[in-house]
């Protein structure tokens, strides 16, 4: 299976970043807003994303199960999913974001929902999960509207600008699907 495939919805394309993502990534996925409930710093420079972005494409090719998506409107990076495959476990784990201008939208579900379909589908897995900070319901909205059950709450697991902060967890196994 290739890393990071080009995978389609409705209204957007995920595929691998390229170094003319950089100033799109720059300017709308390192806004104070969009990083709140993320572990990114906000206001990032032009080299601090072109090395991130060399860093993605280096594991495109070096490294095994790495999905790691440019989230595409209109060929414009507009967000960018992140999913961990424990092949011991037969499990994914999913991290997103979006930029503030297609907020409220409905992207996020139909990423999600057709992230979910690839690790069932194409990876096998039999698990896929994420979790939000409780701070941004949002969030949790998205996995329940993609079709994942909440299973919890996870008091002060993250830790972020030295606060703790609970996490809720939502998954959906493969033999959930409708």
């Amino acid at each position: 299976m290739e890393n990071t495939p080009v995978l389609y919805t409705e209204h957007l394309t995920l595929d691998r970043f390229t170094p003319d993502d950089v100033p799109a990534v720059r300017d709308g996925l390192y806004t104070e807003a969009v990083c709140r409930n993320l572990f990114i710093t906000p206001n990032k420079t032009t080299e601090e994303v072109t090395e991130n972005i060399r860093w993605l494409l280096d594991g495109y090719e070096t490294k095994e199960d790495f999905h790691q998506w440019a989230v595409r409107e209109n060929g414009l990076c507009v967000g960018r999913v992140m999913l961990t495959v424990s092949r011991r476990f037969h499990t994914g784990t999913v991290a997103y974001y979006l930029a503030e201008s297609v907020w409220g939208k409905g992207y996020m579900t139909e990423i999600l929902k057709r992230v979910i379909d690839f690790c069932f589908d194409d990876l096998e897995l039999n698990r896929v999960e994420a979790d939000h900070f409780a701070r941004n319901p949002a969030s949790g909205r998205v996995m329940e509207k993609a079709g994942m059950t909440k299973e919890g709450l996870a008091r002060q697991k993250y830790c972020k600008d030295g606060e703790f902060l609970d996490a809720v967890l939502y998954a959906m196994l493969k033999q959930d699907r409708a």
